[in-house]
């Protein structure tokens, strides 16, 4: 007899255990098993004010930083959005079934407000690589970026045949270029973690 699942009334409460959730051998417990991040509220105090509403624990956000970067995620708005929805991502970061996730401005405001003046976000997140490298997850001993140096053709009259023009409105055709240091009218490809902008 063929089986059919009922739409009837939903349960109301559910015994949920995140932890069981996460495989023992997924690399957020690889990471998180030698990351220690207690000293991070007291090296970032200084920049924090002692009145007013509690900011997003600055330990939250790493944690939500060293996520992105270690799994391939190009901006903060990405971040957030696979937060929402991967549970292991979720243990990463201490945050419950429940728990609200922070908006991805909160990133923007902390780099462009509360640390432009100083370094200690970089010191932090250089602090937790070294700590990564120290324990063997992470190489450390080899780097690559793509910087290939292509002609510039800017002009409409030189464009290359086939090349196509991207619409303001459309999504974005190919990678970002920015001018190379040597100022010789060439461009230089990068394609960097896009930081959102505010």
């Amino acid at each position: 007899m063929m089986g059919q699942r009922e739409d009837g009334q939903r349960q109301f409460f559910y015994a949920f255990d995140l932890d069981k959730m996460v495989p023992a051998d997924h690399l957020v417990r690889q990471i998180d098993a030698v990351l220690d991040l207690n000293w991070v509220h007291k090296e970032l105090a200084p920049y924090y004010s002692h009145t007013g509403r509690p900011s997003i624990d600055p330990v939250l956000m790493i944690r939500m930083l060293i996520v992105g970067y270690v799994f391939a995620l190009r901006s903060e708005r990405r971040i957030c959005a696979e937060m929402q929805v991967n549970l292991a991502y979720r243990w990463f970061c201490k945050l419950g079934i429940e728990d609200r996730i922070p908006d991805h401005s909160v990133f923007c405001r902390a780099r462009h407000e509360r640390f432009r003046e100083s370094d200690a976000l970089r010191q932090v997140f250089e602090s937790v690589v070294a700590k990564c490298i120290a324990a063997g997850l992470v190489g450390g001993e080899g780097f690559s970026i793509d910087a290939s140096l292509i002609k510039a053709d800017a002009g409409n009259k030189k464009r290359l045949p086939g090349a196509h023009r991207c619409s303001s409105r459309a999504p974005r055709c190919g990678p970002r270029w920015r001018h190379s240091r040597n100022g010789v009218g060439e461009l230089a490809r990068v394609i960097p973690i896009q930081p959102d902008p505010c």
